[in-house]
């Protein structure tokens, strides 16, 4: 039985030879990346020549399934950049396969963030389990941030349950990472998603206190129902930073409701641009 190794790649030329050595061991490694204008393609090039090209969409989602469609194995692994496979959990799909124990396995992610890995508040192992190893024909993927898998209604599923046969998930690596990459890039993605229909999101014209009361319980979930507390320093951070996560998606998507756009700077600049031909028109009346 033979694997293919899935990667979707934009400008990951700092994670992507790590993340390759680990999974030399596969059948078949494809790579999909979205024109990276690093060195990535070129170190891709040392391992496999399965390279194809999608266009850039902001995150990586919507070209999974073209990425599904150019593997030729019966068995998938779905490998983010800036994961590492273990030689344990290698070992264990192995198993996987050979004793058929099931059709979709969900994986554990030792997630790591800012140097230090997370146990608690739903990033710990077995807490975050994803199916990324599967039979193709039950899985396919489609093009909605953080919710694009859909899986066979007959699949078998089965769970690793031991953290070492997870992946090493090397997600922020500070403060700045997180801010760049998620709270500004992630929650446009998110508002554009809801405000598009293709995910069910916030309700706009809620009263202020209602606003505060529902950020403040779930900072309530992570922090405290979810222990993120036992992750010291780095818990509390989080637990702050997914409140103001969900507050920014809030406010963008208030702004694309209100312009009836997903490119509100556009069409606020449009507006600026108005008064200033008002302002400037003054000086024609002179």
């Amino acid at each position: 039985m033979k694997v293919s190794v899935l990667i979707n790649t934009l400008n990951e030329e700092k994670n992507i030879r790590n993340c390759l050595e680990s999974v030399k061991w596969a059948d078949e490694i494809v790579i999909v990346d979205m024109h990276s204008d690093d060195h990535t393609v070129e170190i891709a090039r040392e391992y496999t020549d399965k390279i194809f090209f999608f266009k850039r969409m902001g995150y990586a989602d919507p070209a999974r399934q073209f990425a599904l469609e150019q593997a030729s194995c019966e068995w998938v692994l779905v490998v983010d950049a800036d994961e590492i496979v273990p030689l344990k959990l290698k070992n264990k799909l192995q198993e996987v396969m050979e004793k058929d124990l099931g059709d979709v396995i969900n994986i554990p992610h030792n997630n790591y963030f800012a140097g230090k890995q997370i146990q608690h508040m739903g990033w710990g192992p077995l807490q975050d389990l994803h199916p990324r190893f599967f039979k193709k024909k039950y899985l396919y993927f489609g093009d909605r941030i953080h919710d694009f898998i859909n899986i066979s209604e007959d699949a078998r599923h089965y769970n690793l349950t031991d953290p070492q046969e997870g992946f090493l998930h090397f997600s922020y690596l500070d403060f700045e990472h997180y801010i760049d990459k998620a709270l500004n890039h992630y929650t446009t993605i998110e508002a554009k998603n809801i405000f598009e229909g293709k995910k069910q999101g916030y309700k706009l014209g809620e009263s202020v206190l209602g606003i505060l009361f529902r950020l403040f319980r779930g900072f309530f979930d992570v922090y405290v129902r979810d222990k993120g507390y036992k992750d010291g320093f780095r818990g509390l951070s989080l637990s702050f930073l997914s409140v103001i996560y969900n507050l920014i998606v809030y406010l963008k998507l208030g702004l694309m409701k209100e312009y009836n756009t997903i490119n509100t700077r556009e069409k606020i600049r449009g507006e600026y641009q108005k008064i200033t031909d008002e302002v400037l028109s003054e000086y024609n009346d002179e």
